[in-house]
């Protein structure tokens, strides 16, 4: 529960943010509901607020100078997905009236059986929302017929597509390198949604996964997809060794680690990308949970520091991208 004391005002945060420069004018800007000209929408991942109330948590992205909020619409999150009826029209309300914009949700939706599927994505056609990133990875079964198993998944692709036309809405399935997921390699998951419409099906191609799956080949993937990639998810790593040998992702803050913002800009830039951007914090524990039990780790000042930061260097690295 969040207490008066616990709630940064505005003329707090800016004073912090003077401590933590942010270009005035996109800083300026953003607290006034607008953004500058030829700035894409970047937006804050709910999940990563998820230790405050709504309201509190619309105003920390306002502070800070994002463009939109990704709700998440998912179990024990901001909105429950039993009642996105009511809770998703109130969270987008106060989120344009504090001048930001709702451009994308988060779900767990896999195919048009999925649970609540229909009345999320009826509410948010209803409310101007076009977006939504796909839930829970599909796997790969290791002792079966890989080949088999994604010409297994057209079909429920077909039928989601289908949903997604009678409310124009676009799925956008997140690309994760974990072991055994499908599209973590994008190839694979590309050849699957490849003949349905992109207004449709797409991919919330997240850059940091793509470089730990594909190294420095993530590129020829990336031109591949290039005109399936609905939005853009941003995070960054390096490799570490483990204390038992092996190599793992340890997730750093943005330009601290391996990922080529500026190539991939410039890509996206020369197939007229115009879809939300998200950046995901999973560095400083930051990474949040979706059962609303996670507790702030740090001061609030920290917290608004450390966004900040990442939040202007993707700012800097798409103004600094020519095609």
């Amino acid at each position: 529960m969040v207490t008066a004391l616990d709630v940064m005002t505005r003329r707090d945060a800016l004073r912090v943010l003077g401590a933590v420069p942010v270009a005035g004018a996109v800083a300026a800007a953003s607290l006034q509901g607008q953004a500058p000209a030829g700035k894409p929408d970047v937006g804050l991942v709910s999940r990563h607020v998820q230790w405050t109330g709504l309201e509190d948590a619309i105003d920390l992205a306002a502070q800070i100078g994002f463009d939109s909020i990704e709700w998440n619409v998912r179990e024990g999150g901001h909105i429950e997905p039993s009642r996105v009826e009511r809770e998703l029209p109130h969270a987008v309300e106060l989120t344009r009236k504090a001048g930001l914009a709702v451009t994308m949700i988060t779900t767990s939706i896999q195919d048009a059986k999925s649970p609540h599927a229909e009345a999320i994505l009826q509410t948010m056609s209803g409310l101007g929302i076009r977006y939504y990133r796909g839930g829970q990875y599909f796997r790969y079964d290791y002792a079966a017929d890989v080949w088999q198993q994604l010409q297994a998944l057209k079909p429920r692709m077909a039928g989601l597509a289908a949903l997604n036309e009678k409310y124009k809405t676009t799925v956008a399935y997140h690309t994760h390198s974990g072991g055994g997921t499908i599209g973590g390699n994008i190839w694979d998951f590309w050849e699957v949604i490849r003949d349905l419409d992109p207004r449709t099906v797409g991919l919330n191609y997240d850059i940091g996964h793509a470089t730990a799956r594909g190294g420095n080949g993530w590129i020829d993937a990336a031109h591949v997809v290039a005109d399936r990639i609905s939005a853009l998810a941003i995070k960054d790593f390096l490799w570490v060794r483990s204390p038992k040998g092996g190599w793992r992702a340890e997730w750093c803050p943005l330009g601290e680690g391996m990922i080529d913002l500026h190539r991939l800009f410039t890509l996206l830039k020369g197939h007229g990308f115009t879809g939300p951007i998200n950046i995901h914090y999973e560095h400083n524990d930051l990474l949040g949970t979706d059962v609303g039990k996670w507790k702030l780790s740090m001061t609030r000042e920290r917290f608004i520091e450390i966004v900040a930061k990442d939040l202007r260097y993707v700012r800097d690295q798409w103004h600094a991208t020519s095609v």
